[in-house]
């Protein structure tokens, strides 16, 4: 069993000698295995003969592609993290000599990243890290001090145990922030860390990015709100900044006609879920893996 499983959706092979280079000289003397997931078959040629390296080949939408990649995770903890990044120095063993320390059964650690040279999501006095901050992923079923988990270290039976993701998600922004809303309803422990990666941005659709931005537009937030805010009457895509303040209650201020018996009725049928979702995707993620992508299955199956 390794410390730690590092598992990502991947697609961009030119990056993953570096993002192993650097989970060397962030986990010292920690031992780790590296997953990765996506349409390439084999890892790169400096990694191919690595013991606790694999490359699981899959054609299908990030969040399954992420999916896939942790469920033979055998880490004492799992992470999830980007290919066009790489960990910071020490950080990691940091991070897991804190979980060692922590007696907490259900706990996470929500770190910071850099992205694009700015701190995504800031710190815990900047009202970007909470949820409820961001006007897609506003939810009358979840408090205002609830964690955006974008980026986060947690116990790797416990990821299972939840369900993981849920692969109806394409990308898997949403995905992560439907998961940290599921664990944290279910009482896990958060410690806000500080930032541990880094990686480049691609804004809109620049770059490779253009896929990952239509899905998440078109298909997840819309999903995301069907699922935890049904109800919602004051929606403006438009709006990127809170219309009211972190402290006063979501539930209020969102107007939703629901009791309290039926709010936590659906939080009891929302937290855990079926880990072998991911078989219920289609198998080819039509957004990217099609022509004139090198070896893209035609058809889409399941």
């Amino acid at each position: 069993m390794y410390d730690l499983s590092i598992c990502l959706a991947a697609i961009r092979k030119e990056n993953w000698n570096r993002l192993y280079k650097s989970i060397v000289d962030s986990i010292g003397d920690y031992t780790f295995e590296l997953i990765f997931c996506g349409p390439h078959k084999d890892p790169p040629e400096e990694l191919k003969d690595l013991d606790n390296v694999s490359c699981i080949q899959d054609w299908g939408a990030p969040t399954r592609a992420q999916q896939i990649s942790m469920k033979d995770a055998t880490g004492r903890y799992i992470a999830w993290t980007a290919d066009d990044g790489w960990f910071l120095p020490n950080k990691l063993a940091d991070c897991i000599r804190e979980l060692d320390e922590d007696p907490t059964e259900k706990k996470c650690l929500v770190t910071q990243y850099i992205e694009g040279g700015v701190n995504a999501l800031g710190t815990l006095d900047d009202d970007r890290c909470y949820m409820n901050f961001h006007d897609p992923i506003r939810s009358p079923f979840y408090p205002d001090y609830f964690l955006i988990f974008n980026s986060v270290i947690l116990p790797t039976q416990y990821f299972k145990d939840l369900g993981g993701f849920d692969c109806r998600f394409e990308a898997c922004p949403m995905a992560f922030v439907d998961f940290g809303a599921r664990a944290q309803l279910d009482g896990i422990k958060t410690t806000y860390k500080g930032v541990i990666f880094e990686c480049t941005q691609f804004p809109g659709e620049q770059g490779d990015h253009a896929p990952i931005h239509n899905g998440q537009i078109e298909h997840d937030q819309p999903l995301y709100e069907q699922l935890w805010n049904p109800d919602r009457t004051d929606r403006n895509p438009k709006i990127r900044i809170p219309l009211y303040p972190i402290g006063e209650s979501a539930f209020g201020a969102l107007k939703i006609q629901k009791t309290w018996a039926q709010a936590q009725a659906f939080i009891a049928a929302r937290i855990k879920i079926d880990y072998d979702n991911w078989k219920d995707v289609p198998a080819v993620w039509k957004r990217r893996f099609s022509n004139p992508w090198p070896d893209a299955p035609k058809e889409e199956n399941k």
